[in-house]
């Protein structure tokens, strides 16, 4: 009877100590929310208990154990709760788990800060049960991956705007692992699958130094400290790497991508505040990295005017058009970023950094709403006012007949220059000059789609224009000239009111702000 109650009484103890809300390394907090212990090498751990709130400061963790299955934990939560990564935090273990949310009743978890983290243990570096896990914000190092308790109950891992490195792999979370502003890249020799309880991607421990890799996709260049902007914070974090070492914004620091932090990112990072160069934005979709750029909002005169002696019907009258700011892309979308997001090969490919086309404005909205689904941004193809006023050079425009020249030759791929009228005379992106918002082919090479269905010009202004409903024979809009035109039919003002696919017409995309 003692041996049974002794037994009962173990296991009630073990239950309290499983359920305990909030430890580190087998601690508790004292009253004013610090943890002390030996395996705290440096940095500071902190809880406030009325905010749910576990603090890092530059922490560094190494718990040792002779046991593998030791149950204490360096960091173990069984609650609701937001753990904050500030500055460089290590949770290191030759435990099984290095972070345990281990809760029987379903559990809301947040890793966020301005950071980094990394982690190791034996078997899992993070360990779930019923808890809906999100990763925020911050640089996350794993050397073990990720997974759960095996029965797939209650349990969801988000990765929101993050960076990241996994080796080993990341299995199954419950319901769902999902990825938002972010890219994935993995082995190829990954297993991956869907299921109904989410994305699951394995690959064998020998693999190592393969490693998943998550990235942030909609990076602001010159936002060194991620917090949605281009100020001075952004400087002075740039002076804390190059002078102090402190490497929290790493991987946002090389702005002006020469590979390498010094004083010609500082440089870039002035000319973004001081508006000498527009605000870029840099995506990564499954290893294809493009760019968007920033449009400021403005007032132009969209259309030709009536002394234009080569400008067709369809671009008058001439009428005032006022925009907000938007996003649009560097470059025609390319085959390499189709194949990224839709998964299929382009007909008429080229090569990667190839213009893609072939695909009705029906396809192209629908690939921009793929792109849409995987970084959680609103894009889509742009109005046609925004088009044009991109085209013109936005608010820097010099009044050019082509985007960025007077010069055709300068700017754009065309019949006197592309070198014949085959199909396979298209050219890469980006080789002739862009115009003065930094933006290439927006002449020549391959027409464009816009958003808009067809509709004839009024001389009323307008604001922000959208035409989604077709009032004419062809239902779609594309603008632009190609590598078979003249240059009567590469000027900014220039529009094709067509339908169905052509080889002669691509699509560029835009972010909407509004």
């Amino acid at each position: 009877m003692k041996k049974v109650l002794l037994s009962f009484f173990c296991m009630c103890l073990m239950v309290l100590t499983a359920n305990a809300e909030v430890t580190v390394c087998g601690n508790s907090p004292d009253v004013n929310g610090n943890f002390s212990s030996p395996y705290i090498k440096s940095g500071t751990i902190k809880w406030n208990a009325t905010s749910h709130t576990l603090t890092l400061n530059n922490a560094v963790i190494e718990y040792s154990s002779d046991n593998p299955y030791d149950y204490v934990r360096p960091i173990r939560i069984s609650e609701d709760a937001t753990i904050v990564i500030n500055g460089e935090c290590k949770v290191l273990t030759t435990g099984f788990e290095a972070l345990s949310f281990d809760s029987y009743n379903e559990k809301t978890i947040t890793i966020t800060g301005n950071g980094s983290l990394i982690t190791s243990s034996t078997w899992k570096d993070f360990f779930f049960r019923t808890t809906h896990l999100t990763i925020k914000d911050i640089y996350l190092e794993t050397a073990n991956g990720m997974g759960d308790n095996g029965d797939g109950v209650g349990c969801s891992l988000l990765f929101d705007n993050v960076q990241a490195k996994i080796y080993g792999r990341v299995e199954r979370i419950g319901e769902s692992i999902t990825f938002k502003d972010c890219a994935i890249t993995y082995p190829e020799d990954a297993y991956v699958a869907s299921t109904y309880y989410g994305l699951t991607i394995y690959y064998g421990n020998d693999k190592i130094p393969e490693y998943i890799i998550i990235s942030r996709t909609g990076g602001i260049i010159g936002d060194v400290n991620v917090d949605g902007s281009v100020n001075a914070a952004d400087i002075t974090a740039l002076y804390n790497y190059i002078l102090n070492g402190d490497q929290t914004y790493l991987a946002t620091s090389d702005v002006n991508e020469d590979n390498a932090v010094n004083a010609g990112d500082v440089t870039a990072v002035y000319n973004i505040i001081l508006g000498n160069v527009p605000e870029v934005m840099k995506f990564t979709v499954n290893g294809v990295s493009f760019k968007m750029v920033k449009v400021a909002g403005g007032t132009f005169t969209m259309g030709a005017s009536d002394n234009d002696t080569e400008a067709y019907d369809n671009e008058r009258p001439a009428h005032q058009v006022t925009l907000s700011d938007y996003w649009i892309g560097e470059t025609e979308v390319t085959e390499g970023l189709w194949i990224a997001v839709m998964n299929e090969s382009p007909a008429f490919s080229l090569g990667d950094n190839y213009p893609v086309r072939r695909y009705d404005n029906a396809a192209c909205k629908a690939f921009a709403n793929a792109l849409s689904q995987i970084t959680g941004k609103n894009f889509t193809l742009p109005t046609e006012a925004q088009w044009e006023f991109a085209a013109r050079g936005g608010n820097r425009s010099h009044g050019y007949l082509y985007a960025g020249s007077n010069n055709i030759d300068e700017v754009a791929w065309y019949a006197g220059n592309s070198g014949g009228t085959s199909v396979y005379y298209v050219h890469p992106v980006a080789t002739k000059a862009p115009n003065e918002l930094g933006l290439y082919d927006m002449c020549g090479n391959l027409a464009e789609w816009v958003s808009d269905d067809t509709y004839y010009y009024t001389a009323e202004p307008q604001v922000n224009p959208t035409h989604p409903q077709a009032d004419g024979s062809y239902n779609n809009v594309a603008r632009d000239g190609t590598w078979v035109d003249d240059p009567r039919d590469c000027r900014v003002t220039v529009r094709t009111l067509t339908s169905g696919s052509s080889a002669y017409i691509g699509l560029r995309l835009a972010i909407q702000l509004q």
